[in-house]
């Protein structure tokens, strides 16, 4: 490791602490392995409060210390002792405060690693303090919540966090296309982040594979995996014993340590150890089953990784000249990128799926008509048509949208291929080094039958596509398409709540929080925003013992706030008990639950008379005081919290949002790129309940982040939450 990049970052730590962090040992049996971290722990500590003593003398003691984008300030110090509001006056006490690690026993490795996690955590913020620039480091908030729903299906089935180094490029590339194509997240941290980027792994928050820096960064793969459990399984902060559990089930991490091993990356394992990872080695350390298992072939570690730490990869393989997982799905092509271009308004296109009969469907079959990519010309315009039919016994109408919405991600688990929009509005893009790779426009159509066939297999039997990159075949297909776009909408326009007999619950999140159930009705989507009723109702036929199940509700006892005797039974059950009641239309009595994957928080006003709403993606201060990352920590977990609820984006614009306290007319700020997402639907809305203007009188970040500012400006604009009576 680079000791002058460790001081460009660091400060000058002394000499004498980089020397034993740094150092290492010819052989390591158990007790030299104790003594490493023991070493590594105690020297890091020392290291820690030289880093504090340094920053208080220039910004004084009583200055917070923290990461960007978190409401958990330094998450591992949060989690595991519920301290919080961390300034550097805290951040002494803490050093000062720990036992030096001993080592001479199994229980000193691990206290170790605690003392080595929490000084590391410290030592980091301390560094944002001096270089708040953006930089390798700490993951967002943001970023795991928006995984949340990935990893509770466990379409994400684990992580991979890389400690040490291993200077191979074809090796680095093999094992990132490995754990990638497992749908896996990556996680680098030491000499590795320089060392994939040198391979040409392209690493980032939008592609699951996170480079958060050398030195003490690998803490913050420490962190990111508790934060897990604290947002998602309502595991409170300090309660040890909740935090160990729940990190031995979810979510699964594998270390993999290349490279001499120092005495830091020896404190390191100990705290990973700690929560619960396997580690995979390449060097000659004590072997621990289910613990430490020792590997010399570099493209098999990732695989002993997953089977110690019983890892299940649910992902089918498909072969593509590109990685196909869903590190890719965030991936964007930007225009420069671009070989071939479709839709997006630029040129004609759009995607269907329609089921045929039996005789009318060829199972696997792919067919293009038009131009492959080879024929077209770089920054090249196409006509695009999807066309996927589809044949089984079981298959009907309401299923076609469901697996139509699919396209999306199925196209974008692509490397370099990137898909927005559904439907004659879609819009695809396909790179430059996509199409160098081997990429074909056919590849599109043997993505969505593989896709369709892993994810509906229970329901078709049969599935093939047509890739379309002629005009005039586009033109006489469209017609069909249009036809078949406009019957669905006029299934939809009669599905509300008040013209079905069944709801669904969606136990989808209760692996990560054990307490919480969705209610998901035709105008109440989930709160993660992936699951409406028909997806519900298709994920009940698809498998009968999965996560969504049909519940018929009866006669409501209020259907003003939208309480039904049996959804209340089902929450009961389902909560153990904690949760008694649940209205669906009322956000003040007994809201629905929250686990840690919605999209966005309604939130009370400090007034009572409004509500502002807030999304993952907003990282500023609200009027409420908070930001939406402490929000989401006060209210996921499975808590039922009055006055806060954590929704589906969709559910703004539904007729039964928030009715009984009044619906949309309560809202009275949220960020401007929120607004100007739903605006189309939102504002049509407004103009349902003759509030045409009422997306004008809706504050945003540009005119106030304060409760004082919003007041005035409803007070200005005499906002209609105004003439209502008080929430409470």
């Amino acid at each position: 490791m680079d000791t002058g990049r460790i001081t460009e970052r660091y400060g000058s730590i002394p000499d004498e602490y980089l020397s034993i962090l740094l150092g290492t040992e010819p052989n390591i049996d158990v007790p030299t392995l104790l003594a490493m971290a023991a070493e590594g722990s105690n020297t890091l500590v020392e290291t820690a409060k030289w880093m504090v003593n340094e920053a208080a003398d220039k910004h004084g003691w009583d200055t917070p210390i923290g990461f960007p984008e978190t409401g958990y300030s330094l998450p591992a110090i949060h989690a595991w002792t519920g301290a919080s509001d961390i300034t550097l006056d805290s951040a002494r006490d803490i050093l000062y405060n720990m036992d030096e690690a001993g080592a001479s026993e199994l229980t000193d490795g691990f206290k170790a690693g605690e003392n080595a996690m929490f000084a590391a955590e410290i030592i980091e913020a301390v560094s944002y303090l001096e270089h708040p620039e953006e930089r390798d480091g700490f993951i967002p908030d943001r970023v795991l919540r928006g995984l949340g729903l990935s990893f509770v299906d466990e379409t994400i089935p684990g992580a991979v966090a890389f400690l040490g180094g291993l200077d191979d490029n074809e090796a680095l590339k093999k094992m990132s296309r490995d754990f990638q194509g497992k749908g896996m997240v990556g996680i680098a941290s030491g000499d590795f982040p320089d060392q994939f980027d040198a391979a040409g792994v392209k690493m980032g928050l939008d592609r699951m594979f996170y480079p958060v820096g050398f030195f003490t960064g690998t803490v913050h793969a420490l962190n990111f995996a508790v934060r897990a459990a604290l947002a998602f399984g309502n595991v409170e902060p300090g309660d040890r014993d909740g935090m160990s559990e729940y990190l031995k089930k979810r979510p699964k991490v594998i270390v993999i340590q290349s490279g001499p091993l120092n005495r830091l990356d020896a404190a390191f394992a100990f705290a990973a150890l700690m929560h619960s990872a396997s580690i995979v080695t390449d060097q000659d350390l004590p072997e621990i089953p289910h613990c430490v298992k020792v590997c010399k072939k570099p493209l098999e570690m990732i695989q002993n990784g997953i089977e110690e730490r019983g890892i299940t990869v649910k992902l089918e393989p498909i072969e593509l000249p590109v990685g196909y997982a869903p590190s890719f799905e965030g991936e964007v092509v930007r225009k420069p990128e671009t070989y071939v271009e479709a839709g997006g308004t630029r040129s004609p296109a759009f995607e269907i799926l329609i089921s045929r009969k039996e005789d009318e469907v060829e199972d696997g079959k792919v067919t293009l008509i038009g131009k492959e990519i080879d024929e077209m010309p770089e920054g090249s315009l196409t006509p695009l048509a999807l066309i996927v039919e589809v044949y089984g016994q079981n298959m009907h109408d309401d299923l076609e949208p469901v697996m139509e919405r699919r396209f999306h991600s199925s196209i974008n688990f692509a490397e370099g291929v990137w898909h927005a929009g559904q439907r004659n509005t879609n819009w695809v893009r396909i790179s430059k080094a996509s199409k160098e790779a081997g990429f074909k426009m056919r590849d599109l159509g043997r993505i969505l039958v593989h896709k369709i066939k892993e994810e509906f297999g229970a329901v078709v039997t049969r599935v093939q596509a047509t890739v379309i990159t002629d005009q005039a075949e586009l033109d006489r297909r469209l017609p069909e398409a249009l036809k078949n776009y406009d019957a669905r909408d006029e299934r939809m326009k009669g599905l509300k709540d008040d013209s079905v007999d069944t709801f669904y619950t969606c136990a989808m999140c209760q692996s990560f929080a054990p307490g919480h159930i969705c209610i998901i009705s035709p105008e109440r989507l989930g709160l993660c925003g992936a699951i409406n009723w028909l997806d519900a109702k298709a994920g009940f036929e698809l498998d009968k013992n999965g996560p969504n199940k049909p519940l018929v509700i009866g006669d409501p006892i209020d259907d003003v706030k939208g309480e039904w005797e049996s959804i209340n039974e089902a929450v009961n059950a389902e909560s153990m008990g904690r949760i008694e009641r649940m209205c669906m239309y009322s956000l003040m009595d007994c809201p629905m639950t929250s686990c840690g994957c919605f999209e966005v928080i309604v939130a009370m006003t400090v007034d009572m008379q409004a509500v502002v709403v807030v999304d993952r993606d907003f990282s500023g201060m609200t009027p409420v005081g908070m930001k939406f990352s402490s929000l989401a920590g006060s209210i996921g977990g499975g808590r039922q919290t009055p006055g806060f609820m954590g929704i589906g984006k969709r559910y703004l614009t539904s007729e039964k949002f928030m009715s009984a306290e009044g619906g949309i007319a309560r809202i009275a700020w949220m960020p401007k790129h929120l607004k100007d997402a739903i605006a189309e639907d939102f504002r049509k809305r407004c103009e349902d309940i003759g509030l045409p203007d009422l997306m004008d009188k809706i504050a945003d970040e540009t005119v106030t982040e304060d409760a004082e500012g919003l007041m005035a400006w409803m007070a200005e604009v005499e906002h209609p939450a105004l003439f209502m009576d008080p929430l409470m």
